[in-house]
């Protein structure tokens, strides 16, 4: 019986939902964030017992120490955290704006930073944590230029991670998601046109013969929270259909 109790951050809609869904699935206890009660409540409600939701922004640091002060007082300690929450704002290079560059940069990679920091005192040894990055990392696409700047920097820090947090027994790898059907493409600010083109184009160029959905993502992420994965370290699953090869 699995007993194991992991947080998802972003957890309302997507990959994260997707993820919430599969574990509780085989009995882990599951803890989702959102940043609208609207949407945490309606997740929470589609996932049923052993889910627990928490509003919760990413860029506030103030917000993420709330949420470890809640989760601490409710369930103790924890043995996973999946580092899931971002934004993806389209905008190419000559076009981005300070505000675009600091939104994305305050979710993705300074609160995810920062999430993993405040976390570390509530994981127990052993436990694991999975960084949600993207093939933009070593894939250029266009109007991603801050978006990639931010899932590169979470991709390096993952390494100094696991020898900083090796004697805590806490274990840091990555999964690096292709173009995935979810709601971060409406999210972006692209038009229902762009999204379509988009989608389509990796369905019919992928090997897989269709876009990669955010359940496929759901069982690389319990492997890598789960036992299974104990001896890895830094490793980058790349989960695309193969349109990378």
């Amino acid at each position: 019986m699995n007993n194991k109790t992991v947080v998802i951050t972003g957890g309302t809609t997507g990959i994260g939902f997707a993820c919430a869904a599969y574990l509780l699935d085989l009995n882990y206890k599951v803890i989702i964030t959102g940043r609208t009660k609207e949407n945490l409540e309606k997740a929470v409600s589609k996932l049923g017992e052993n889910s627990t939701g928490f509003l919760s922004d990413t860029s506030s640091l103030s917000a993420i120490d709330d949420l470890v002060f809640k989760i601490k007082n409710e369930f103790g300690k924890i043995d996973g955290l999946f580092v899931n929450a971002g934004i993806f704002k389209a905008s190419n290079f000559e076009g981005t704006t300070e505000d675009l560059f600091d939104d994305t940069m305050n979710v993705n990679f300074k609160g995810a930073f920062f999430t993993v920091q405040k976390f570390i005192p509530i994981l127990k040894n052993p436990s694991s944590i999975v960084l949600n990055t993207s093939i933009v990392v070593f894939k250029a696409f266009t109007n991603t230029s801050v978006y990639t700047a931010s899932k590169a920097a979470l991709e390096s820090l993952s390494k100094v991670l696991n020898i900083e947090l090796a004697d805590k027994g806490i274990r840091t790898n990555i999964v690096s998601p292709g173009v995935t059907e979810s709601p971060i493409q409406k999210k972006s600010g692209m038009t229902d046109t762009a999204i379509n083109e988009l989608l389509n184009h990796f369905s019919s160029t992928s090997p897989i013969g269709r876009i990669v959905q955010p359940t496929d993502i759901a069982p690389i992420v319990e492997f890598l929270l789960s036992d299974k994965s104990l001896v890895l370290r830094n490793e980058k699953i790349i989960v695309d259909g193969g349109t990378t090869l």
